[in-house]
């Protein structure tokens, strides 16, 4: 399994050393992140390269994962193909292998924003895997549309269970009315051992992501 967090920026500085970077400091703890600073700003291609050259230096198989902008999920509702040009040239600097995705709840299941992701799915290509949580979705259609397209369905695995897939992608948000500011107990933990697979990616994005992934990476050796 590939576990890791939503984002490195604000690992605790005891884990970074003089001199080194935060991105640095992560790859030698974690072999996976989330980058979701892409949600909101592009950073340049060669930004992308130089991420990749940093975490090269201390771990060659370390994986990003790549969030789509908000001009593509959240403005233009998957047509815009102009930024999804700019993402995939940072998705190639970075050796990602899957493009995250998250739609607004107001992006509902209706025939016409199906039709929008199948386009969207159908024009990025193959080169990348589409990871996507469609938070107010009906069961049914994700059930028939994701394995038609190949996409991954996204879930927090203590509110959903995904439907059945090859891989599984969870964003471990926290429980609860709390959500992520919940702190995950020893039991949740455990619980999310017995759920997950060799395969799948797990993603902490609660406050305590850093805290609570390193605690489940001990209890998953």
């Amino acid at each position: 399994m590939a576990i890791g967090c939503c984002g490195w920026s604000y690992l605790p500085k005891k884990f970074v050393s003089p001199g080194e970077s935060r991105l640095i400091a992560y790859a030698r703890l974690y072999s996976l992140v989330e980058v979701t600073s892409t949600f909101a700003q592009l950073p340049k291609t060669s930004t992308g390269r130089a991420w990749r050259k940093e975490v090269d230096e201390v771990n060659p198989n370390f994986e990003f994962a790549v969030k789509l902008p908000k001009l593509i999920t959240h403005v233009s509702h998957f047509t815009d193909m102009e930024t999804w040009e700019k993402i995939k040239s940072i998705g190639e600097a970075l050796n990602a292998k899957i493009m995250v995705a998250r739609a607004p709840r107001n992006f509902t299941d209706k025939k016409e924003n199906v039709r929008k992701v199948s386009n969207f799915a159908e024009s990025i290509g193959k080169k990348f895997k589409l990871a996507l949580e469609v938070p107010d979705w009906k069961r049914e259609t994700i059930e028939k549309l994701f394995p038609e397209l190949g996409l991954i369905h996204i879930v927090n695995p203590f509110e959903e269970e995904p439907i059945k897939q090859k891989l599984n992608y969870y964003h471990l948000n926290g429980r609860g009315e709390t959500m992520y500011r919940y702190r995950f107990k020893v039991e949740d933990l455990e619980l999310l051992k017995k759920k997950i697979n060799k395969k799948d990616y797990a993603l902490f994005n609660n406050i305590f992501l850093y805290e609570d992934s390193m605690r489940f990476m001990e209890l998953s050796k």
